[in-house]
């Protein structure tokens, strides 16, 4: 009994000083980087590409953040040739809210929002995704993910997944996966 007491103080102090792990709320910035892939039939004329993603906001509360994310991704188009070998870009940025919930060092979370995207080249008007002369498009996207908090507050590592579509893109879809980095700016609650 005498050897039991001090190793559960032991235990519960050092489970206590890991569930201390405050995050920071207030300005943030998040960089991430990933791949992205289009569903549906524009699959089969557009290759897996590399993305960067950006998003700035505010966390209102620890539950809720509302901010800007901007994404970019570089697709090789597989359309019948010619052209052979081209690429393009497409770029989205949207309005952004996250919900999501802590415990302890782990956050899972849900995101979306709606936006306006680019295209810059016109190179799947070949197979009618794109019509003549159209390069811009709403957009919509939704998704979610884990996020680790580190022991410093103001950091976090994270894992997301997104789904995009873009209706004018005769319904362009596709998905994201990245990785990311998150610095907060604020104190913590």
């Amino acid at each position: 009994m005498r050897r039991v007491l001090p190793s559960l103080a032991v235990l519960l102090a050092s489970t206590t000083a890991h569930a201390d792990r405050p995050a920071s709320t207030g300005f943030y910035a998040e960089a991430g980087v990933g791949a992205s892939g289009h569903l549906g039939t524009a699959r089969n004329y557009s290759a897996i590409g590399p993305t960067v993603g950006l998003r700035l906001g505010y966390d209102l509360f620890s539950w809720l953040s509302l901010g800007v994310a901007l994404s970019t991704a570089s697709h090789e188009a597989t359309v019948p040739p010619p052209p052979d070998g081209e690429w393009y870009q497409l770029y989205q940025g949207r309005g952004d809210a996250r919900l999501g919930f802590r415990v302890d060092s782990l956050a899972v979370f849900a995101e979306g929002g709606a936006g306006a995207a680019y295209i810059s080249s016109n190179v799947l008007g070949k197979v009618m995704i794109l019509d003549p002369g159209e390069r811009f498009t709403i957009s919509f996207a939704g998704g979610g993910g884990l996020e680790y908090q580190l022991q410093n507050r103001h950091y976090a590592f994270g894992l997301a997944g997104t789904y995009w579509m873009l209706p004018q893109f005769d319904a362009l879809q596709g998905v994201e996966g990245r990785v990311y980095l998150r610095y907060t700016y604020g104190g913590s609650h």
